[in-house]
């Protein structure tokens, strides 16, 4: 067991003696785990903007239409089923809410862009947004609206001021963070009444039903009952279990998130080829070392056990200048495109994870060179 104690050193020596070629080793292997932790990060986008509007909404159980999937997709239902999930046990309080598409004008080009707008009522808590629950009382004037200030800059100025929305005028109370997807670049919130004025909707229709839970209920027996209580045009379910539900929709069903697994596939393979070159270059240049080795009566394993320590030692130093660009690149596209962009401490460890695999599948490879080595090669 001693000599193999002694393989992580003689693995170091033997990257550390040509410094310039382990830099250029470790930026090779650290290139390929940028490339999958930028797929990472687009992907987390996609997931993480399309359930963030449902992450917001001060709600226990959310009742709505059994045709709105994903819930960013505008599908009303009847207004007389906020009542009727009210009126069943464990249901506390209900909040409306009504989401719509609209057009914004840019006020400097006069160019149409999409915007999402929510309509709720000011006197009941619906968001979770601190600055949105402060300034809720402005939204009772006529006209009244807070926009999102994490939108894109293709809406001109984002801030106070007056505004053309569907052609008609609104009056920015107040901003809100809450970020775009990849349906709209911003968010418009107003009241009730202005929301109709806006999109001319009829007053019998709504959105959602948000569901505060009396204290001590369960929210999932408590959505279990209204979905029992309700006709079946709707959908009752709690507010963990419809992020989970809408978290799988953009996952599994968008072609978006389809290419940038393919991405990070494509990425670990990119990988196992970069990192068996430096591998079997490496072998290759100390041949003389390993049939030295094998001469002083070294076995294979020992030499082998050499070669997959340097792999390892690639895969932990490589991963530390990766996951630092990474982090700050992922950072950067996240403010410019208004996206929710981050990587998480276990898309890090899973990207150490695909580090360490992807070295040691290369260190597989270049090791069928070792097992042929002959010590009259050093002759």
């Amino acid at each position: 067991m001693q000599p193999y104690r002694r393989a992580p050193l003689f693995a170091y020596r033997l990257l550390a003696h040509d410094r310039t070629r382990a830099l250029a080793s470790i930026g090779g292997v650290a290139f390929a785990l940028l490339l999958m932790m930028m797929q990472v990060g687009f992907r987390n986008s996609l997931l993480d903007s399309g359930v963030q509007l449902i992450d917001r909404l001060d709600a226990d159980v959310i009742v709505i239409s059994k045709e709105k999937y994903p819930f960013l997709r505008v599908k009303s239902m009847p207004r007389e089923r906020i009542y009727q999930a009210l009126a069943v046990e464990g249901a506390e309080s209900v909040a409306p809410l009504w989401t719509a598409l609209a057009r914004w004008t840019n006020p400097y080009t006069r160019t149409l862009h999409p915007i999402r707008v929510l309509g709720f009522d000011p006197r009941r808590r619906t968001f979770d947004i601190e600055s949105v629950n402060r300034m809720s009382a402005e939204l009772e004037k006529p006209g009244a609206a807070l926009l999102d200030r994490l939108s894109r800059d293709s809406y001109g100025s984002v801030g106070t001021g007056p505004a053309v929305v569907n052609r008609k005028q609104v009056e920015v109370v107040g901003t809100f963070p809450l970020g775009t997807d990849f349906e709209v670049e911003g968010t418009l919130m107003v009241s009730e009444t202005t929301f109709f004025e806006l999109v001319g909707w009829g007053r019998s229709l709504v959105e959602a039903a948000l569901i505060q839970t009396a204290a001590g209920q369960d929210p999932r027996e408590v959505a279990a009952a209204i979905q029992a209580a309700l006709p079946a045009d709707i959908v009752a379910l709690s507010k963990s279990d419809l992020l989970a539900r809408d978290r799988t929709y953009w996952e599994t069903s968008t072609p978006v998130s389809l290419i940038l697994l393919v991405g990070v596939t494509l990425g670990f393979l990119a990988g196992v080829v970069i990192s068996y070159q430096i591998l079997y270059t490496e072998v290759l240049d100390h041949m003389a070392e390993f049939a030295t080795l094998k001469a002083m009566g070294y076995g294979d394993r020992f030499i082998q056990a050499v070669v997959v320590a340097e792999a390892l030692f690639l895969s932990v130093v490589g991963f530390i200048p990766a996951i630092v660009a990474g982090t700050g690149i992922v950072a950067i596209l996240g403010a410019i495109s208004g996206l929710p962009a981050a990587l998480s401490w276990a898309d890090t460890l899973n990207i150490l994870i695909l580090s360490v695999s992807m070295c040691s599948l290369a260190s597989f490879f270049a090791l069928r060179r070792v097992r042929v080595l002959d010590p009259a090669e050093l002759f």
